[in-house]
């Protein structure tokens, strides 16, 4: 699908599977390259700049540190100043933002580099079965994938609170989480807490998608820019296998491909990552297709089976 004016973007690659329990994600940036993520978004209208993997320690190389409760923070911290630099370049100069991992910690730098570029003017719409609002006072794991959007929000640790900057980077009136479906007891008393937004599977099945919308609506008029980040265990396995915890109860394909389109058509989403996609799960390369049609429309362009033929097919 040819594009006259196409968008101009930066693909960063985070190979980091120090956040979770050795998912296996460390080698989903590189899979989704072999994937060729590049040509289908070129073909999707984007001019991709490829700037590499951000360099990780693996695991038997790094530290898990003195604190239980912040495993690898070292580490994740010093992947998290490299990717909020890259993630910050790319906004500042007009390109959006495209972070492929890699576990879910990697949006603690992200959206961090984003903000900066935006100077705080901005919303994350955060897609995950999980709700990642625990903290080092709280988590049951140690997990730091567990924590970074509390950390965002300036709960928690002040050393994941001040990567790329001193203080919360996110407004907590500007987050909206959806999808969610497996709570701690700790982050649901934040949620109640801090009054944060919330739109869990059990709202979507009992409400439907009219509520959502409005919410994504109302978001959308409280801030000029917006980032989207996606965990793809908020999919259920049978179209999301390579995620690196299936979840069997996940949104459906529809419900994602639906909900992507409507934020990439009314909001200014100036970044996006997808993580948590392990390949060796993953089932005829299904998960990689559609975390790439996602990520473009997401973006406001299409990358779908439909698209591709109907390119490939004009008279």
């Amino acid at each position: 699908m040819s594009q006259n004016n196409p968008t101009p973007a930066t693909l960063i690659g985070v190979p980091l599977d120090l956040g979770a329990e050795n998912l296996g994600v460390d080698i989903g940036p590189d899979a989704f390259r072999y994937q060729k993520i590049i040509q289908k978004l070129t073909g999707a209208g984007f001019d991709i700049n490829d700037a590499g993997n951000v360099t990780v320690k693996e695991r038997k190389d790094a530290q898990v540190g003195d604190d239980p409760r912040l495993k690898y923070c070292d580490e994740i911290i010093t992947v998290s100043e490299q990717t909020a630099q890259l993630t910050e370049e790319a906004v500042s100069t007009g390109c959006k933002a495209i972070t492929i991992g890699g576990d879910h910690s990697l949006t603690l730098g992200a959206f961090a580099g984003a903000s900066a570029a935006v100077n705080g003017d901005i919303g994350l719409i955060y897609f995950d079965a999980h709700g990642d609002m625990n903290t080092d006072e709280t988590t049951l794991s140690g997990n730091i994938h567990g924590m970074h959007v509390a950390s965002l929000m300036g709960f928690g640790s002040p050393r994941l609170i001040n990567v790329h900057g001193d203080g919360a980077k996110l407004d907590k009136t500007n987050l909206l989480h959806i999808g969610g479906s497996d709570w701690d007891q700790a982050e649901l008393d934040l949620i109640d807490r801090e009054k944060l937004q919330a739109f869990t599977l059990f709202d979507l099945l009992t409400q439907g998608m009219g509520p959502l919308i409005a919410m994504i609506d109302e978001l959308n008029s409280r801030v000029n820019n917006v980032y989207v980040s996606l965990d793809l265990d908020c999919i259920d396995k049978i179209y999301a296998p390579g995620a690196g915890m299936p979840n069997a109860k996940g949104m459906s394909y529809r419900e994602m491909a639906v909900l992507a389109e409507y934020i990439g058509k009314h909001c200014n989403v100036v970044g996006v990552d997808v993580v948590e996609y392990n390949p060796l799960q993953d089932e005829q390369n299904k998960t990689a297709e559609l975390g790439i049609e996602l990520i473009a429309r997401f973006l406001g362009k299409e990358y779908s089976w439909y698209a591709n033929y109907m390119a490939h097919n004009q008279v």
